[in-house]
């Protein structure tokens, strides 16, 4: 056994497949894992009730870091237990801001994510169908625009999610500009086709960070796993940053381990190798 004492991994194109799956041979590695007493941290940008029930039904996992790392949940009880979030107030002048480039946005509020409409009604040119239409069709609370805030003054917003076209970058990154000079929020992105609004201090590797702390693990003892952007803090982190081989060239650049892809299991191999040899 190696000294590895925590494993933290994105999902979304790094531990889960193409399909958006844990495959067999995943969730076998992760089992052995798991019984051999490593502390293991699903960290995505998804909201809880899409993290993938696999993970939600591991006793042995104690924690899942949900919307980038602002949210920390218990995952026996449910309880969150840390909350980096954004007033409804602050929520709704940034959609206002921002909707006449985009309407494409999500809120994660409480766990789920609230979509406008304009997501469905553009789903062709957004390239959504297959098994992420079913799932988003299923999970999430749909609106026809963002007076729904006003409903929920009280409400804390984990997270505003725009989803953006691949064979358009340059409105992705307009929409960035529009947006970098507003105070009080970060941004950053999991995958080329979105731009998420956090609040500051919600960031994966101040999720890390505090589990590590109440694990008393050091930087040596923890290997980070990630494919994008959203997840340099996090691999900033840990001793051992791993990417996967379809990774950006900036997380490819910076880590410290390089994995095959997730098509091939990838993340969970290394994970095996890490661990066990």
């Amino acid at each position: 056994m190696s000294s590895i004492r925590l494993i933290a991994t994105d999902l979304d194109f790094t531990l889960l497949n193409e399909h958006f799956v844990l495959t067999e041979t995943t969730k076998e590695i992760l089992s052995r894992i798991l019984d051999s007493g490593v502390e293991f941290v699903p960290c995505s940008s998804r909201p809880l009730g899409e993290i993938p029930q696999w993970l939600r039904d591991q006793k042995k996992i104690r924690w899942i870091v949900t919307a980038n790392g602002g949210l920390i949940v218990d995952n026996q009880t449910g309880e969150t237990l840390v909350s980096n979030t954004l007033p409804a107030a602050k929520a709704k002048a940034l959609l206002t801001k921002a909707e006449p480039m985009n309407p494409h946005w999500s809120c994660l509020i409480e766990g789920r994510l609230h979509s406008h409409l304009a997501i469905l009604d553009d789903r062709k040119a957004l390239k959504i169908d297959g098994s992420y239409l079913e799932n988003i069709l299923k999970n999430r609370i749909w609106e026809s625009g963002m007076d729904f805030l006003d409903a929920l003054p009280d409400a804390q917003i984990a997270k505003i999610h725009f989803i953006t076209s691949r064979d358009y970058p340059e409105k992705k990154q307009a929409l960035i500009n529009l947006l970098s000079d507003e105070e009080g929020i970060e941004l950053t992105s999991s995958h080329p086709s979105n731009l998420e609004i956090l609040h500051p201090q919600a960031n994966k590797g101040e999720a890390l960070k505090w589990v590590m702390r109440q694990l008393n693990c050091t930087p040596e003892e923890t290997a980070a796993f990630g494919d994008n952007a959203n997840d340099l803090p996090m691999l900033n982190v840990a001793g051992h940053s791993v990417a996967v081989a379809n990774a950006t060239e900036e997380v490819l650049a910076m880590a410290r381990h390089h994995a095959l892809s997730h098509k091939e299991d990838g993340a969970a191999r290394m994970m095996e190798q890490l661990v066990f040899q």
